[in-house]
């Protein structure tokens, strides 16, 4: 009985420690992780909890952009090194945000490869794709409006960067011409910088852009008209030497009948030169800018709720697609919230003005601020708030994409 109880037991325990039970169960970070996202190299902590030697569940930690976590059961398959391939798929619902969120239905479908040592070694690549419903119908490059239609009073019916401000009554003071120059010139500036942006499947935000400088003059000499002045055609000044942005700087999803942005703020300032090694942005930074706010008058108290609601889902912009036109925009709706809380800076700012005129009232700048003042029929910039609550009908501000040239 004693030896059939020693043999048992020397047979249970040769059993008790399979390769699978070898592999580490704590977290693997630093150099041990080899982590990918659609591509690119990322970092982050991955724990693998195995529960067999096929089966076992994946913790992706500050991994995948806009998601602080995420598990997924994944299919092990050893191999002759003694090694484990790891593989597995699965949707995520949660929106991709600067923090946790719930939703209903899939918005990333989710994809892992990898391997893993028994030393502690892992390589892990994450894929992701937008549901088909999150994606809706945007997914491709989308170029910044090059032809814009001309109305028969000669002016522009549409911008690359359009404007809108009409009035409730036009013998009233307004902003109508201002919209007008903000649109003209806006998007004479914009094209200059702008080139495109694409909106890929796997939900990243990438953008072809120019960083140079360019005289005032020449930019503004940038569109020509066709013969028939029907239409103008934006120009670029630097030899289509655009630049491409790098991925996971910003996400995109469509919900609800808005594009969804979602800011990864890491990454942003990774590009600025600001390390902050994967936490999350200082809130101090954030505490300054209230206060520096507050001596405008500018209490950002009553925006909070929907910037919080933002961190949720990422930033709402309503679009419109028409016979292959894309329109992002924001209507007097979304704006009003924040034009309100900016009003009080006004009086502020004709101080500012006020004192800038009694130390060179022949500075250029005073100069254009007067234009601007009579072209409005305003005496200040206190005025606005007049217009804005008393005389506007429609607000908006756009951004119009069409399909790409295609090459010759």
């Amino acid at each position: 009985m004693l030896a059939g109880a020693l043999v048992f037991s020397a047979c249970e325990e040769s059993g008790e420690n399979p390769a699978w039970k070898q592999l580490p169960t704590t977290p693997i970070t630093g150099a041990d992780a080899t982590l990918t996202v659609n591509g690119d190299t990322n970092s982050g902590s991955v724990q693998l909890t195995a529960s067999s030697a096929t089966q076992g569940t994946l913790l992706l930690t500050g991994v995948l952009p806009g998601y602080s976590e995420v598990s997924m059961d994944v299919t092990l398959s050893e191999k002759a090194d003694g090694s484990f391939d790891i593989s597995g798929e699965k949707g995520l619902t949660t929106s991709p945000a600067m923090r946790s969120a719930a939703a209903e239905p899939v918005i990333f479908n989710l994809a892992v490869r990898g391997n893993i040592t028994p030393e502690g070694k892992i390589t892990v690549s994450v894929t992701s794709t937008l549901s088909t419903e999150a994606q809706g119908g945007l997914t491709g490059n989308w170029a910044l409006q090059y032809e814009s239609a001309i109305t028969e009073e000669g002016t522009l019916a549409t911008a690359p960067l359009w404007m809108d401000w009409s009035a409730l009554d036009p013998d009233k003071p307004n902003a109508e011409f201002l919209a007008t120059m903000a649109s003209t010139f806006g998007s004479a500036f914009l094209f200059q910088y702008l080139n495109q942006v694409t909106f890929s499947a796997d939900g990243n935000i990438t953008a072809k852009y120019w960083t140079g400088s360019l005289e005032i003059g020449e930019v503004l000499g940038s569109m020509d008209y066709n013969e028939d002045q029907t239409s103008a055609l934006w120009n670029d000044l630097h030899n289509n030497e655009w630049l491409s942005s790098p991925k996971n700087l910003a996400f995109w999803y469509v919900k609800d009948g808005c594009i969804r942005v979602v800011p990864n703020i890491n990454a942003i300032l990774g590009q600025v030169g600001e390390d902050n090694d994967g936490a999350m942005p200082d809130m101090s930074a954030l505490t300054e800018i209230i206060a520096a706010l507050s001596e405008y008058g500018i209490d950002i108290a009553p925006l909070l709720p929907t910037i919080l609601e933002w961190l949720d889902t990422g930033i709402p912009l309503k679009y419109a697609v028409t016979d292959g036109a894309l329109k992002v925009y924001i209507d007097k709706e979304m704006a009003a919230p924040f034009v309100t809380a900016l009003l009080p800076a006004l009086p502020k700012i004709d101080e500012m003005i006020a004192q800038m005129k009694e130390q060179n009232p022949d500075d250029e700048t005073v100069q254009m601020i007067d234009m601007l003042l009579m072209i409005l029929q305003i005496e200040n910039f206190a005025g606005f708030e007049t217009i804005w609550k008393e005389n506007t009908k429609d607000f908006g501000i756009a951004l119009n994409f069409m399909q790409p040239k295609k090459a010759e």
